[in-house]
């Protein structure tokens, strides 16, 4: 039978540490009688660094006694007590072999459900005194794990702990501890994690980006590969799509339902190759590549002004037989069409492009989850594939769409034309929608995207439920960006910090470097600050960055790299300790 031993809590305090001042809650002290369990946390624990631990589904962090033993033969040392290694609950009958993530306990009056292996921290050497430890203990398979609380109540020393329900997965602490950090090729192993509801946000992203890169790990590094368009087909009058076919007959590189094609446009008239991206706007799996372009004229209050260089040159000179140099699809503004949870598509103008890919994935790909494709347009004239939609949404029964006509034609009738009149805004899905219980997914013009943006956050919307492709710079959505990108940024952080130190001079924040981190990017979002970006993949330059001191390695090529002391923040890591201006 299963025991709680020790309950131990602590608030963070300073310590020094190889001279610099280190803020940590490790320092666990036993607590005597029952403690309230939180939803968050145990009364009177705390955690300094939010980043790695705590959060709903860290909340109680849980060791089992029969480690000590073990650590104490490896390190030849005696001097332990209950809560040495950090731990909330130190458990007698709990190993890591025999636990599995989603396994449900009661222990007291408090519900508990397994969520992750622990997350080790550089801290954790500290505390131990052992240079390098957490290297010892990720190696050893002893990590321990994280509960989640289910149902708030009381715990105390000497309470039973009774397993009401085991995962039906059945993936002990040890497997998926061994996915993360030892075995990061097992694309079986992270599908069946995957399959494991109460793993947390932040393995399970990590998961996912694994099996994603997977598809599309031929990105980097490789050659513009030579295509031709096999088809023009009008969709509106300002809009087209461009079927484009591999020039050697051989299979095309996958790509992701909302994933954009890299290309390098060689137009008369421009001195240097003109770089672009256009998302892809049908699914995947085809024998070619779609990209439906808006021709963009010269704004209409600055007619001195050129109109768009490359969508002029698709609407004008692009013809079947044309050539185009392109590199396989990229972007992280991607949707699962595997993944049950309903799904809001919204978009305004020619930003339905991601949104049709995703919506044909969906329903291609048989899956039966929940849709909503919601779209504003001006009138019919400019409305690209409104037909293809409402013939998805009459033939699936899980899809339903929604279409708003801002000034439509007097010819155009509600109901078969267009839905109802104005813009596509907060209140809108509000009325349309049973509840705010969705994946919410944006693309569309600056405006839009910025009154959407807000609006969900206002209306409650979990930040990490809004996803959105902007093709601008990212601080046009307003202040309140920085409500997504710090917990969201946060809730991926699966690994210990490392040594490397990255200082964002302009605004003063230092913070080591985290393995978990795909980008600097990330990193500064994680702490708080929002760096302009765009695409997130190395191709426009939007999050360009002095590089002050240090050097950095780019994860993902660029499409064309910077001048020299300068940074792509979005696809590179720190080398060394580094100094950006941000």
């Amino acid at each position: 039978m299963a025991k709680l031993l020790s309950v131990n809590v602590s608030l963070p305090k300073e310590i020094v540490a190889k001279g610099k001042t280190v803020r940590t809650g490790i320092f666990k002290e036993p607590v005597h009688g029952r403690v309230r369990v939180n939803a968050l946390n145990i009364e009177g624990d705390g955690q300094a660094d939010l980043l790695g631990h705590g959060g709903e589904f860290r909340a109680v962090y849980v060791y089992s006694f029969a480690n000590y033993a073990y650590w104490e033969r490896e390190l030849g040392r005696a001097d332990f007590k209950m809560g040495q290694f950090g731990e909330n609950f130190t458990v007698e009958g709990m190993l890591d072999r025999e636990v599995h993530v989603g396994d449900i306990f009661r222990i007291g009056t408090t519900l508990f459900e397994v969520t992750q292996p622990r997350v080790p921290c550089y801290k954790l050497a500290l505390k131990m005194g052992v240079e390098g430890f957490y290297n010892k203990i990720l190696e050893s398979g002893r990590l321990g794990f994280y509960f989640r609380v289910l149902e708030e109540g009381e715990v105390g020393a000497g309470d039973t702990v009774e397993r009401v329900k085991g995962d039906p997965i059945g993936m002990t602490i040890v497997e998926v501890n061994k996915l993360m950090y030892f075995d990061k090729d097992n694309l079986d192993g992270f599908r069946k994690a995957l399959d494991v509801k109460a793993l947390s946000p932040g393995w399970r992203g990590t998961f996912e980006g694994r099996i994603a890169k997977a598809k599309t790990s031929a990105v980097t590094q490789e050659k513009y590969r030579t295509f031709i368009v096999d088809r023009k087909v009008p969709e509106s009058e300002i809009i087209t799509s461009f079927y484009l076919v591999p020039e050697d007959g051989k299979p095309l590189a996958p790509f992701l339902p909302g994933q954009f094609l890299p290309l390098r446009l060689d137009i008369p008239g421009q001195f240097k190759h003109v770089l672009r991206t256009y998302s892809l706007s049908d699914s995947p799996g085809k024998n070619y590549y779609r990209l439906t372009i808006k021709r963009e004229p010269a704004p209409p209050d600055r007619p001195d002004v050129y109109p768009g260089v490359s969508s002029t040159y698709f609407h004008d000179s692009v013809k079947k037989g044309s050539k185009l140099l392109a590199k396989s699809p990229r972007g992280k503004f991607t949707l699962d069409p595997n993944n049950d949870t309903p799904v809001v598509l919204m978009s305004a103008g020619v930003g339905l492009t991601p949104m049709i890919s995703m919506l044909n994935a969906i329903v291609e790909g048989g899956s039966k989850r929940p849709t909503w494709f919601i779209h504003g347009s001006r009138n019919r004239r400019v409305h690209a594939m409104g037909d293809h939609v409402r013939r998805v949404a009459a033939e699936h029964g899980h899809v339903r769409a929604h279409i708003r006509y801002s000034e439509p034609l007097s010819e155009e009738r509600v109901g078969s034309d267009y839905d109802d009149k104005g813009r596509v805004d907060i209140d809108l899905l509000r009325s349309l929608l049973p509840s705010k219980d969705f994946d919410f997914y944006l693309c569309g013009p600056a405006p839009f995207m910025k009154s959407m943006f807000n609006g969900l956050l206002d209306w409650g919307v979990p930040e990490v439920r809004i996803n959105y492709e902007f093709f601008g710079p990212a601080s046009a959505l307003g202040g309140d960006r920085a409500k997504v990108s710090t917990p969201k940024r946060a809730a991926e952080v699966t690994e210990c910090c490392g040594e490397i130190e990255v200082v964002f001079s302009r605004s003063g924040v230092k913070a080591n470097w985290n393995p978990s981190f795909e980008s600097i990017l990330d990193l500064a979002e994680a702490n708080g600050l929002s760096p302009d970006y765009s695409c997130r993949s190395g191709i426009c330059h939007t999050c360009v960055c002095k590089l002050e001191e240090g050097e950095v390695e780019y994860v993902l090529e660029p499409l064309d790299l910077p001048d020299p002391g300068s940074a792509l923040i979005c696809c590179s890591q720190p080398k060394t300790n580094i100094v950006v201006d941000v």
